[in-house]
């Protein structure tokens, strides 16, 4: 393995010391510092066996389960023979197993908080909306800014009375004149609004005093491994845990003499506490080597086809060498699907850890084609999409010849949409039972429900449409059941009463934001996202959408909230994100695998320039004499093929030969013989087309 810096040894990949690292109340935790490096969990597992050898057991906290799993391989490959491991948790994990938490479910807290909105026309008007449905995304933003407040004001309440209100006006107070009269209202109603439903049901506060509790019954030694900073309540519950039994931190070192001075000089924001000008700390910097340095290799192409080809042959050819741990770091979704899907085709699964949504699955669109026939009123199109989903119906075998037939009555009868219309327009002998089931359902959502009764409702239709049984049988349809089924549990005791709009897009956010988990058992290949790289060694890694707009990915903001309010309040900032984000990227170069990096040059048209990340790099590659950073072309293997030439047929029917023919028969016989034959011949026909005109 090639050093970080080639003047120093081994040991300076890691510093012990104690430092001021929370200052809640000003007390002490040992870190112990490691530089980011492949050797990353083999330190920390040397330093785990040398504490079990002194005596006393210890817990271990690390962010996932992978990382559990790291560290569990790493202690086995330091061990002489069979050992005993210590406990290592996820913080959840050993919540969960500690305490039974009673926490809200996500739909509960939405549909209460919207439920209390709608209440107040004046907010229609504050947000610019006409519709109370309109204030159901306000109300999931909310909830989202009121975790981040509760993480970051609960510690504080604790340690203080009324420690929260000053920090919040201090906050207000670090705006400008006009952005405070412009921000007021809002910033208040967020504050009045967390404030009011800051209860013993709130998940911040249960998970707070959880942890609270936990800490207070600690009995051995605590080793937190973590790459980024506690949160305020995590820190809160280290500084418990310290009053009890010894705490160390175990985190990156991000000072400057622990990094490449090539990177320091490229990306001077890395350097952890570089004061006001971070510019300073590379310009004194000493001379590097760059044969000491991990540099990645450019993948540059000139479309996303060209992109997902090169990328899908990227990892073929390093399976075919004997990667066993590949990465693909999906910056651009889009491109990362389609090198999925090429894999898969040439054999190869990969083990997708960024989720889609479950939304996004057929089950999925089965229950959306029902929903858009309701909120239509039967139109065709929607009616037929519903009837065409696999998971209605599914054991009818006659359902195809039905569902053909009945397209090309209400095709040929233009009829636009409307049950009474559908109906009316089919002849007395056809079959329309299927039709009449589902307008009688139909005529049930009507009116205002509490969430439970829309559930069993909807259990009704499930059951008469033949949903649920075929839903039963798909690995995504379990999963929309069990989610139908959560909800439902979650709001038995709501007594609001809702439209079946508002039931309907809280069903919609809901499979938005829970994930399609699938099955996959092939490890070599992980697609993930670039935070889900952090502390993991892969033999190989390709990061695809490394261009300006999609690296550093932009944070989107949360309605009115500023930035200087959410840096005042101890929030996630701005920039504290790209410089985390910037760090995750350095921590993939520096650690030693095979690093690809991949981008569209050309983006409709107009010339799409790669990451500002790259072209620092490869700037001070420049200004100091040293050639840039190579490129790879991974182009598709040729294949010779034999000529053949095909033989077109030559139909022959003389009896099907019409006595006369129009001038556009004619037309259609000198264009395309073949045409002709099937339309004037053969009598073959389009499918009629719908159409909204009288």
């Amino acid at each position: 393995m090639v050093s970080l810096h080639r003047s120093c040894g081994p040991d300076f990949r890691i510093r012990k010391y104690l430092l001021y690292f929370y200052n809640l109340k000003g007390c002490m935790l040992p870190q112990l510092l490691i530089s980011p490096h492949a050797d990353f969990w083999r330190i920390v597992a040397r330093h785990v066996g040398a504490g079990q050898q002194a005596g006393g057991q210890q817990q271990i906290i690390v962010p996932t389960f992978a990382h559990a799993q790291c560290l569990k391989q790493a202690l086995m490959a330091a061990s002489d023979g069979p050992r005993l491991l210590p406990p290592i948790h996820t913080l959840d994990a050993w919540l969960a197993l500690q305490f039974a938490l009673d926490l809200p479910a996500s739909s509960q807290r939405l549909m209460h908080l919207f439920a209390e909105l709608r209440q107040h026309a004046w907010l229609k008007h504050l947000f610019g909306s006409s519709d109370a449905l309109d204030l159901l995304p306000l109300a999931n933003t909310l909830l989202t800014l009121f975790d981040e407040l509760s993480a970051a004001l609960l510690p504080g309440v604790d340690q203080e009375a009324g420690a929260s209100a000053s920090r919040w006006q201090q906050a207000l107070a670090q705006l400008s004149l006009p952005a405070r009269q412009l921000l007021s209202e809002e910033a208040q109603l967020v504050w009045t609004l967390w404030q009011a439903q800051l209860d013993a049901n709130d998940p911040g506060f249960v998970r707070h005093v959880a942890l609270q509790r936990l800490a207070a019954q600690a009995a051995c030694p605590l080793l937190w491994i973590h790459p980024v900073a506690a949160d305020p309540m995590q820190q809160a519950f280290l500084q418990a845990w310290a009053r009890q039994q010894p705490v160390r931190v175990v985190a990156l070192d991000w000072c400057g003499p622990a990094i490449h001075p090539l990177y320091t000089k490229a990306w001077p924001e890395l350097v952890q506490d570089a004061g006001p000008d971070p510019a300073s700390v590379a310009d004194h910097a000493e001379p590097f080597d760059p044969a000491s340095a991990q540099l990645p290799t450019l993948c540059p192409a000139s479309s996303l086809e060209q992109e997902a080809q090169r990328g899908a042959q990227c990892i073929l050819q390093w399976l075919a060498v004997g990667r066993q741990r590949i990465a693909l770091v999906a910056q651009d979704r889009v491109v990362a699907r389609r090198i999925r899907a090429l894999l898969e085709r040439a054999q190869v699964l990969v083990a997708d850890e960024t989720g889609w949504k479950l939304s996004t699955t057929r089950a999925a669109a089965a229950l959306a084609a029902w929903f858009d026939v309701l909120a239509s009123s039967a139109d065709v199109i929607a009616l037929l999409d519903l009837f065409k989903s696999p998971f209605v119906y599914s054991h009818w075998s006659g359902k195809a010849e039905w569902l053909m037939q009945l397209e090309m009555i209400l095709r040929r009868q233009n009829v636009a949409g409307g049950w009474k219309a559908v109906l009316a327009a089919l002849p007395e002998r056809f079959h329309n039972k299927p039709l009449v089931e589902a307008q009688a359902l139909a005529q049930q959502f009507a009116g205002r429900k509490t969430l439970a009764q829309w559930f069993e409702l909807n259990n009704q239709v499930l059951d008469q449409l033949g949903l649920k049984a075929a839903l039963a049988q798909d690995l995504a349809g379990q999963q929309v059941l069990a989610l139908f089924a959560d909800i439902a549990d979650a709001n038995q005791n709501n007594s609001a009463h809702f439209q079946f709009a508002e039931w309907q897009a809280c069903v919609s956010l809901e499979m938005e934001a829970r994930p399609f988990v699938s099955e996959n058992s092939d490890q070599r290949v992980v697609m993930l996202p670039l935070n889900g790289a952090r502390l993991r060694r892969f033999d190989a890694v390709l990061m695809v959408g490394c261009d300006a707009a999609g690296l550093p990915s932009p944070a989107p903001e949360i309605l009115f909230f500023a930035n200087a309010v959410r840096r005042e309040l101890g929030l996630v900032t701005r920039e504290q994100r790209q410089q985390q984000q910037l760090r995750d990227f350095c921590e993939i170069v520096v650690s030693g695998a095979e690093l690809v990096l991949s981008w569209q040059q050309f983006k409709n048209g107009e010339p799409n320039a790669c990451c500002p990340w790259i072209e620092r790099l490869q700037l001070v590659l420049a200004r100091a004499g040293l050639p840039p950073l190579g490129t790879r072309q991974f182009d598709l293997p040729g294949a010779r093929l034999q000529q053949q030439m095909a033989t077109p047929p030559q139909p022959s029917a003389p009896a099907l030969l019409p006595a006369k023919l129009s001038a556009s028969g004619y037309q259609t016989f000198m264009g395309c013989p073949y045409a002709f034959f099937a339309r004037q011949m053969l009598r073959l026909s389009q499918d009629d087309l719908f159409s909204d005109l009288p």
